[in-house]
Parts: structure tokens; sequence; C-alpha cells
């Protein structure tokens, strides 16, 4: 490789932790792997990442009561008669954007914690959402329809 041009290499069109690529690093020639590369990039960049790697085809989905994760960008519930609660945990970063839509409705399902300034989040009819963002250890309600109690 000493007399070919990084130009006339083959591109890759896919790429491992492992695999290594070439750096100029103040006038001296060495290697970096992307484990390395993709560990050492401004917190910004790389939870903009993280949010780009959630499964957006599979959001989480719940009947009635249970905990809503933080692992997928949406929450799809659903509920019969009666009332259901709904946990959130903290979030995994700041800025962290959580979508909340009730499907159907028949009762009525309440996040009742860890929501900045509200008592209570409600999803009473098919069609109410919520959208969340998480700083300062807590869920902000930011928009969307379902009945908010302060």
């Amino acid at each position: 490789m000493a007399d070919s041009k990084v130009t006339d290499l083959t591109a890759a069109t896919t790429v491992n932790s492992a695999d290594v690529l070439y750096l100029v690093q103040s006038s001296t020639d060495k290697k970096l792997s992307m484990s390395t590369l993709l560990a050492n990039l401004p917190n910004t960049l790389t939870k903009v990442g993280g949010l780009l790697a959630f499964n957006l085809d599979s959001p989480q989905t719940i009947a009635n009561a249970g905990a809503i994760n933080v692992t997928t960008l949406m929450t799809l519930i659903s509920n019969t008669a009666g009332l259901h609660a709904l946990t959130i945990v903290d979030g995994t970063y700041v800025g962290q954007i959580k979508l909340i839509m009730c499907t159907s409705a028949a009762g009525t399902s309440s996040i009742t914690s860890n929501i900045k300034g509200a008592s209570s989040i409600a999803f009473t009819e098919a069609g109410q959402t919520a959208i969340l963002m998480f700083y300062s250890s807590d869920w902000w309600v930011i928009g969307g329809s379902a009945t908010v109690t302060f």
C-alpha cells in the first residue's frame, strides 16, 4: 500500500467495530479502529446515533397497565374498562424523546410519576398522544393530546 492512493482503494460498504481506518495525526501515520472513533465522538453525536438506532418499526405495546420502556422511541397503549397504572423510568440521556399513543380505550391508563410539573397524564380515547422529553431527572410534557393534570 506504500505506493497506493487512498482514493484508489475499493470503497467499504459496511463497517465493523474492529475495522481499522488510516489516520494522519500531527504528521504521523496511525491506525484507528471504528470502536475507538465512535467511543470518542462528542456526546451529542453519539446520542443522536442512539436515537437513530431505535427500532422505529417495532414500537412497544402495552395493554392496560405496565412499564413504559425507554429503549424504543414509541409506545402504543390500549386499555379496557377500569383504571390502569403506567410507569416510566428515567431516560438514558438529556433530551431523549418518548412518544406515547393510545390505540384503543374503554378505560383510563395513566402515568402518575416521574413527570415534571404534572400529577398525571391520562389516556382515555384512541388517538390521544403524549410527547415527552427527558431533562434533569424528569420527563417533561412537550406536546400531545392526552389529558395532563397539573
